[in-house]
């Protein structure tokens, strides 16, 4: 039997890891440059996190990384803030910085060689020259290549969240499957056995499970609040309590209120600051 070993770049806590596990493709090493991330990767994924800037990684470590491997995969969801439609600042031809490390995806792709690449971003990745670059490359280099759009919801997912991704092979022809899911998961669904909490609690024995201290502004407004409802939907003793704000602010309020509906898949977009990987639960805390 074939031995095959992945390697997952810009790795983060392990998300994507931990998804490669689960489907029973070993992953040797995660490397990022966050510290933080070391503790949640390693004892949910029971692999090694390499503490690294990925334009310092050099294609000799990955090949050390993946050893004997028969088959190998190079695996790589690049920092989506710089293409994501909540970026401050929006350029399409960046080389520098964030932009670049797609640049450094194609190199170590070079000079490492992997059977197969996956890859995955916002669905604006499209509109940045760096995207077609690197698709340019791995073409170049002699990959199929398959890129898309791709609907998490109908993956089991519950929430409406698009991200684009790119699957590369050299063994030939590939492409995602189809989907798993008919009809999308709500948010009920997904996390209806947690505890009830109060605002400001935090579960005894799972200290990730845990809510907001909320002032009681902010509460009366929730309450006000409608699934699939605005702002506008909240009585005059509740819109007063906005008094002093710009639209643009109410707005915002009432966007995530109206978003977080019990018995629907969950559409709201998480601003880039608070960004977090949807796919997976990561279940270990720092001791």
């Amino acid at each position: 039997m074939k031995k095959f070993f992945c390697v997952d770049l810009f790795c983060g806590a392990g998300g994507l890891t931990h998804g490669f596990v689960l489907e029973g493709l070993p992953v040797v090493a995660g490397i990022d440059l966050d510290p933080a991330c070391r503790f949640p990767y390693e004892a949910n994924n029971q692999a090694r996190f390499v503490e690294q800037d990925i334009g310092k990684v050099t294609a000799e470590e990955l090949k050390n990384l993946f050893g004997d491997a028969d088959l190998t995969v190079l695996a790589g969801c690049a920092p989506c803030q710089p293409f994501s439609t909540y970026a401050q600042r929006y350029e399409t031809d960046g080389k520098d910085g964030k932009w670049g490390l797609l640049y450094h995806f194609a190199r170590l792709a070079k000079e490492a060689n992997p059977d197969v690449i996956t890859m995955e971003n916002v669905p604006t990745v499209a509109k940045h020259e760096v995207f077609h670059d690197f698709v340019l490359s791995l073409k170049e280099l002699g990959y199929h290549v398959w890129f898309d759009v791709v609907d998490s919801s109908k993956f089991g997912v519950p929430q409406t969240r698009n991200r684009m991704v790119l699957l590369a092979s050299k063994l030939g022809d590939i492409r995602m499957l189809p989907p798993s899911t008919i009809k999308p998961k709500t948010v009920r669904q997904a996390i209806s056995h947690l505890r009830v909490l109060k605002a400001g609690e935090s579960a005894p024995r799972d200290k990730l499970h845990a809510t907001a201290t909320l002032s009681e502004k902010n509460l009366m407004r929730i309450k006000a609040s409608k699934p699939g409802g605005t702002w506008r939907d909240w009585p005059e003793t509740v819109v007063a309590l906005t008094a002093g704000r710009n639209r643009h602010e109410i707005f915002r309020i009432g966007l995530v209120h109206e978003n977080l509906r019990w018995n629907m898949i969950d559409s709201f977009a998480w601003p880039t600051t608070m960004h977090a990987e949807p796919f997976v639960s990561i279940v270990a805390v720092a001791p």
